[in-house]
């Protein structure tokens, strides 16, 4: 009922009345509850203004239902429990399926974050707990945010099938007002990026908003890190498939006829633009790390993946301006195509092998990773990479390596909290405040 209830739309209402909400079905389920204002400011951990508030606009949008009981010589007791309209409507929405982080849920709702207060676990009431909030912690709104976000996160938390109408809807949220969080989310280091939703005549549907959720972030995980990090630095070791990655971000932002002449992919991705090329370099990435997770042992023998090729040949279609050209064989040239975008993500996946392979005692073959992206301002040479093991349990860690020179360093690390706050910048483990690209 929590999932349903965080998910569902409630035309007109706040997101600080849909946050007390979810709150009230957390504590109390779909019982009456008769509480005083002050009671229930206490359990659920907001002020008494903001009970009274919440309770009103949810009264009014017929959500809660409020009576009175007699209660001796004194004021009746004033309760409160869901309406039978607006819980019928809640079980007939589907169960969300495959949400994975219900516990970091159950967290951020009830206020279990970064509980250190002087270096000891905080014991106190949510209440006092929240009047000793510190500068940057999460409010009502953000909670509910991420907790939204964290419904549709797979297990890397990368969030990529909950649209921003979708989302609006969830939150009450405007898309303007949500913008604003994301920025506000990014710099609190819960999210490390960022892809805006992308439309485009060389992809085949519209591609949603992408979100990388820090799932080792303080407010959303118990007692250690829900995922390894490493990072890699590897300059400029990888000529072939920078040069090409160059030429296409140059054809895509300037156009250029004469340099999209020598390649199909120059040929199909020129003119994008800029947020085009950003998201070809996310899909790119996605498909290079696919390979590392199934091929890893093999890779070096340039096995062909199927999978792969039937997942480029879904994401992306010829322009329409190609199917008139004479000299062209739409067919022939499609093949091209997808076997350039196919070797160029293989190409990234031999890159990055190579520079994994330094850190020793790391049983990479027993992962499966995801690469974060970069803003393109900072280039080719480092890169960020989230592991987990394929089994239940397996290797967990937090590398560091720079193999930009003669030979391959590596630091190791206790936590990805304990990497210099300027690394994580560096690496792509967060979006620096002020470079990220919600409001393109």
């Amino acid at each position: 009922m929590l999932l349903r209830a965080l998910l569902c739309e409630i035309k007109g209402l706040k997101p600080e009345a849909k946050y007390f909400l979810v709150r009230f079905i957390q504590c109390f389920g779909v019982t009456d509850v008769c509480l005083g204002v002050k009671d229930l400011a206490k359990q659920v951990g907001v002020t008494d203004r903001q009970v009274s508030e919440a309770l009103d606009a949810l009264v009014a949008a017929e959500v809660l239902i409020r009576s009175s009981i007699p209660n001796g010589r004194g004021r009746p007791a004033r309760c409160h429990g869901v309406a039978k309209t607006f819980l019928a409507e809640l079980n007939r929405l589907p169960v969300p399926l495959g949400v994975m982080h219900e516990a970091a849920i159950e967290r951020l709702m009830v206020h279990v974050g970064p509980v250190a207060v002087q270096g000891e676990e905080w014991g106190g009431s949510l209440a006092q707990l929240r009047a000793r909030k510190k500068p940057g912690s999460l409010n009502r709104v953000n909670r509910l945010l991420m907790a939204v976000l964290l419904c549709g996160a797979d297990r890397f938390g990368v969030v990529r099938n909950l649209g921003t109408v979708q989302i609006c809807k969830a939150t009450g949220l405007s898309k303007e007002k949500l913008r604003s969080r994301l920025k506000t989310l990014m710099a609190q280091e819960l999210i490390r990026s960022y892809l805006p939703g992308l439309s485009s005549p060389v992809l085949s549907v519209k591609r949603k908003s992408v979100y990388y959720l820090n799932l080792n972030h303080a407010q959303l995980v118990g007692g250690g890190q829900a995922t390894s990090t490493l990072g890699i630095a590897g300059g400029d070791k990888d000529p072939a498939a920078l040069a090409l990655l160059l030429s296409i971000r140059s054809a895509a932002n300037r156009d250029e006829k004469e340099c999209a002449e020598k390649a199909p992919i120059l040929k199909v991705l020129a003119g994008q633009g800029g947020p085009f090329y950003r998201t070809f370099q996310a899909l790119l990435e996605g498909y290079a790390a696919q390979l590392l997770s199934r091929h890893w042992l093999n890779l070096k023998n340039r096995v062909d993946d199927l999978q792969l090729r039937q997942q480029i040949l879904r994401d992306f279609r010829l322009p329409a301006g190609l199917q008139g050209v004479d000299d062209i064989d739409v067919g022939v040239f499609r093949a091209k195509f997808n076997d350039q975008l196919f070797n160029l993500a293989y190409d990234m996946a031999l890159w990055l092998k190579c520079l994994l392979s330094n850190a020793s005692n790391v049983p990479l073959c027993e992962l499966d990773f995801v690469i974060v992206p970069q803003p393109v301002t900072q280039g080719y040479f480092c890169r960020a990479l989230l592991a987990l093991p394929k089994a239940e349990q397996g290797w967990n860690g937090y590398l560091m390596m720079d193999a930009s020179g003669t030979e391959t360093s590596t630091r190791i690390f206790a936590g990805e909290q304990d990497i210099p706050l300027e690394e994580r910048y560096a690496y792509g483990l967060l979006s620096r405040p002020g470079h990220d690209e919600v409001s393109k």
